[in-house]
């Protein structure tokens, strides 16, 4: 009964909370780039894939010829890329899928013509199912970038996460409602399937929360926002564009303030610069109320995961800035769970071991000339 009320202390819906899965953690893509491929070719029903991201390049390629057998095999493939986030993979890589018998949907197709609002909102999620068994949901896309150092990719830093069990039924559902929302790249809208109801996996309590839409645009930062509130000892984010809203960055300092440890890592060298030189503005506020921030030594950090007094964890796709909070399509997995919750804390922690503090005579001694652009950055924050 006990680690019942320890858990719903973290959860804002414990109706969401679903019982009865298995959740593995993948710490970067030494790990999960095998197990995706080696899911795929398991399939026997479907596959679904919803990437913001999917490149015609070497890693892109090997997907597309894996995706083709399944076809080949009678296996429904589907596939979801977003327009802006491939716009610059040729279209002619998306119909060949097709021809082949892939059922692929181009997501807000780019339309030159039309207002800048055309451009903005996007489906940033990626994540994979595979026949009711399995959902995969993490930062990564397919990108050479993403891809191992191991398979010939540039080894990015990321983490995902594998469901097995009730939730995977929530991962289909809101592929299915992008689905309805895309445009398929040939030929007529191919039906979608019957959302699969699968049997219990494990012993994990697992809420799939995502973003996009009018209700539930910010749902996923509420149950940051709840977890962060309810935190008695420590609170760890890695996040690749570290940037909250007003409302989550006082929540930080005030649980710093009642004497939680608070940490975060973020990124030293990262693919949007402008989004680390805005975080800057705010580094110093944050340092002198007691928040712990590390830069990422190693390859780009890509990763958007959190972990809360080891039992609230959450794992996805969501950035901890104005875009993925008000623009994109999101996906997360809240476990509430202490076994997953001390795997999070241990990964977390060895991490930091690639990671250089952040310190007050950092922030003080950088030149007039970046911390006005840091400052300007941050009062531009929701166009970045």
């Amino acid at each position: 009964m006990q680690e019942k009320v320890n858990w719903k202390r973290y959860c804002l819906s414990p109706a969401d909370a679903l019982d009865g899965n298995e959740v593995v953690l993948y710490n970067d893509g030494e790990e999960a780039f095998p197990a995706l491929l080696a899911a795929i070719r398991s399939a026997k029903k479907f596959v679904l894939l919803e990437f913001y991201s999917f490149a015609d390049d070497f890693i892109g390629r090997a997907f597309s010829k894996l995706l083709r057998e399944k076809a080949r095999e009678g296996v429904a493939v589907y596939l979801i890329y977003d327009s802006v986030g491939s716009i610059l993979t040729d279209r002619g890589f998306f119909t060949e899928l097709a021809a082949a018998g892939v059922k692929v949907a181009e997501f807000r197709p780019v339309i030159y013509w039309k207002p800048y609002w055309n451009w903005i909102k996007r489906d940033h999620r990626k994540t994979v199912c595979v026949d009711g068994k399995w959902a995969f949901v993490g930062g990564s896309n397919i990108t050479e970038s993403d891809a191992p150092k191991s398979m010939g990719g540039r080894g990015w830093k990321d983490t995902q996460a594998r469901v097995s069990g009730p939730a995977t039924a929530g991962i289909e559902k809101i592929f299915w409602d992008a689905w309805a929302a895309s445009t398929p790249v040939s030929g007529p809208e191919e039906p979608c399937l019957p959302v699969s109801r699968p049997a219990k996996a494990g012993n994990h309590r697992v809420a799939v929360v995502s973003a996009g839409g009018i209700r539930n645009v910010r749902s996923i930062r509420r149950t940051y926002r709840y977890a962060i509130d309810r935190a008695v000892e420590y609170i760890y984010i890695t996040n690749a564009y570290f940037l909250p809203d007003r409302l989550v960055y006082r929540q930080l300092i005030k649980a710093a303030q009642r004497g939680v440890d608070v940490r975060i890592i973020a990124p030293r060298d990262t693919d949007h610069a402008y989004v680390r030189w805005a975080s800057w503005a705010r580094y110093g506020h944050m340092i002198k109320n007691g928040v712990k921030i590390y830069e990422w030594q190693g390859p780009i950090l890509h990763s958007k995961t959190a972990v809360i007094d080891c039992l609230w964890s959450s794992v996805g796709s969501h950035n901890l800035d104005h875009r993925s909070l008000h623009y994109n399509l999101e996906v997360n997995l809240n476990v509430y769970d202490r076994v997953f919750g001390a795997a999070m804390t241990r990964s977390f922690r060895e991490d930091l071991k690639k990671c250089r503090l952040v310190t007050l005579n950092d922030v003080r001694r950088r030149p007039l000339t970046a911390k006005a652009a840091s400052a300007l950055l941050y009062l531009l924050r929701s166009w970045l």
